[in-house]
């Protein structure tokens, strides 16, 4: 039901977005592949808690902890996704990369949680469908275990079906954290949560 309800609301932002139904334009994956790479049920998580002593040196940051769960699914022909290619045609695309992210804030006393899919160009880009924002992810170089996570503004809920949207924007302190790989049932923990109210 989840896959259902986003297949629908990203064909109608495709149709607002003047593009036509079902058809996305084919985006470039090398660094979203470097970073991880494709294989069938590839995943990666990171995370970042901030201690107090952190917290009392930016006073004014509202994140006090973020989990970035990314994931490589591979698709099959009925579920494949159209694309435009560059010479004006379509092909089927038989893979996507897809987020959870969950962050803990010191305005709201329960997670919050965003979902989408990630694609990579200029950079790599995870956005919320339908105009709800994202992040920006940027891999430092020589350290495989650490990631940037750039934020100006992202639409997140208290979980799956609970309702209550967040915008939670990238204030003074809140535009830039450093994330390292974390062991993965922490985000299978996390994923189950975020889900939960569809269990």
């Amino acid at each position: 039901m989840r896959r259902l309800m986003a297949a629908v609301t990203f064909g109608c932002c495709l149709v607002i977005a003047g593009q036509p139904e079902g058809l996305a334009q084919g985006p470039d994956y090398i660094k979203l592949k470097a970073l991880l790479p494709p294989s069938h049920g590839a995943q990666a998580c990171f995370v970042r808690t901030y201690d107090a002593d952190h917290l009392k040196r930016h006073p004014k940051q509202k994140v006090t902890e973020l989990v970035l769960f990314l994931r490589y699914i591979t698709l099959s022909g009925e579920d494949a996704t159209l694309i435009s290619t560059e010479n004006g045609g379509t092909e089927k695309q038989y893979f996507r990369y897809d987020f959870t992210l969950a962050a803990k804030t010191k305005e709201h006393d329960r997670t919050l949680y965003a979902s989408g899919d990630c694609a990579s160009a200029e950079g790599i880009g995870c956005g919320v469908e339908c105009d709800g924002g994202g992040i920006e992810i940027e891999p430092i170089a020589g350290k495989d275990d650490t990631i940037l996570v750039r934020l100006e503004r992202i639409r997140m809920t208290l979980g799956c079906g609970e309702g209550g949207e967040v915008e939670l924007e990238g204030g003074e302190d809140d535009k830039v954290f450093k994330l390292t790989k974390a062991p993965r049932p922490l985000c299978d923990s996390m994923q189950k949560n975020a889900d939960k109210p569809l269990q």
